[in-house]
Order: structure tokens, then sequence, then C-alpha cells
């Protein structure tokens, strides 16, 4: 089976993924999941300071990435093509309920709803937060202490048992993610003119990425149906693996 690269939106933490990548190494692939979102001091554009992270951890594993399979969830989408660019490879990309590359456009300019463009500047500027910095909250109806960074004992217990409700699940999504600054989503994201450069793939989980799913399909990349949960990884991590892993074979052929 070849290996994969799991990459995390930026505005949530990489533990989404720490199910997924225990079913696939169980079905006898080799999975990795950079982290992005480093507190350490950054150089340049945020889009950059991701990509040195992804690279400087990609260079401690040892993996043929030429014959990986590189994911990204929802806000990293865009990014996939530079990251692409910082490995050798990969063989296939597959975007997981993600915004498309798009060369030039911000995430901002991604959201279709202008309404949640507002919804994230407002959040910005709370009280409690250094002003212009987004708060790593799950939605306004779980309680704070749903999301602060958990020991990593009580974390490790939570991620590998399915979570029986939606408070454990923005736990694991937000567990360990520091402020955002709002920056992030307003800088340009540059797409490489050789994009893509490996076949690409789209699994399409939730009604929010219908426009995203729907440019893919008229990209002529395949795109697989899920309907399911934004965080299905967490919610179902054993079919959902299957899946990825099945769906990412037709990709990469």
């Amino acid at each position: 089976m070849r290996p994969f690269i799991l990459v995390h939106g930026p505005l949530i933490g990489p533990f989404t993924w720490v199910p997924v990548a225990a079913e696939l190494r169980k079905l006898g692939a080799t999975a990795v999941i950079p982290a992005l979102n480093s507190p350490a001091m950054r150089e340049g554009t945020f889009w950059e300071h991701h990509c040195n992270l992804f690279a400087t951890e990609m260079a401690d594993v040892s993996m043929d990435t030429s014959e990986a399979v590189l994911v990204g969830h929802e806000g990293v989408g865009p990014l996939l093509p530079k990251l692409g660019e910082r490995i050798e490879g990969p063989a296939a990309y597959v975007l997981v309920d993600a915004d498309l590359p798009n060369d030039g456009a911000s995430l901002f300019d991604m959201f279709a709803d202008e309404a949640q463009i507002e919804e994230f500047r407002r959040a910005a500027v709370e009280p409690s937060l250094p002003r212009g910095r987004l708060a790593p909250h799950a939605p306004r109806e779980v309680t704070a202490e749903t999301v602060r960074e958990w020991p990593l004992d009580l974390l490790r217990d939570a991620v590998t048992l399915q979570p029986n409700n939606m408070a454990d699940v923005n736990s694991t999504v937000f567990a360990g993610k520091r402020p955002t600054p709002i920056e992030l989503l307003e800088e340009p994201l540059p797409v490489p003119a050789t994009w893509p450069d490996a076949p690409v793939g789209y699994l399409h989980l939730t009604k929010t990425y219908d426009p995203a799913a729907a440019q893919a399909a008229a990209e002529g990349w395949r795109v697989r149906e899920l309907r399911s949960s934004h965080v299905q990884m967490l919610l179902e991590p054993e079919p959902f693996a299957r899946e990825l892993a099945a769906f990412a074979e037709e990709v990469a052929g």
C-alpha cells in the first residue's frame, strides 16, 4: 500500500488525523502527520512558514515520498501544491472536504458566505485574545473547557476511542492549536504553474464544500462522495481509512 502524508488545516490541530493514521498503519501503510501550527517565530508569509515546517518534519521521515499520497483537509487544500514542491513526488494528491488551489486567492476569497468572514473578523477582536488573532475555538455552544490543550495521556485516550458526542470531537480537533493571526486568512496563496504535477482526487464530505467538489469534477479529477461529517475521520476512523486508501489507489493509478 502507498504511504500517506496527512496534513491538517491551518485553523485546526494535527490530532484530527491521528485515528485514521493508526488505522492506515493497521492496513499496512506508512502514515505521517506533519504539524503546521508550531508557535515558533516565523519569517516571511504564513504559507512559507507552513511549507518550511512541513519540509523540516518530512526531512526526518523515512519514506519514499515519490510513492506517497499527499492528503489535505479543509483550509490546507490550497497549499498542497506548494507542499508538494518540498518533497520528491508525490504520486497523487487527495483533497478532503477542502478548498481548491487558486493562484493568488486567499482563504477568505474562497468563503462562499460573507457572514462567515465577518464572524471570523469578530472572533479576532474578542477581548480575551491578542487583537487580530483567532481563538482555537469550537462552535459557541461547546464550552471553553473542551478546546484547551489537553494533557498528552488524556488526548491519547480520546483519539483512540470513538467519540460519543461532538464535545469530544471538538476537543480533539482543536487540541494543541494555538491562536491564529487573522492575516493567515487574508494573504494570497500561490499555485505553481506546473500544478497539478500528479493525479488529484477529491473526497467530498459535506454540503459546505459542494462548490469545491463541483469544480474538482469540472477539472476532470476523480471525486468520491461520502456525505458525512466534516470531521468524519474522527467519528469513524476505521471505515474512513479504508475509503481513503481505496480512493487514493484509484487516483494514483
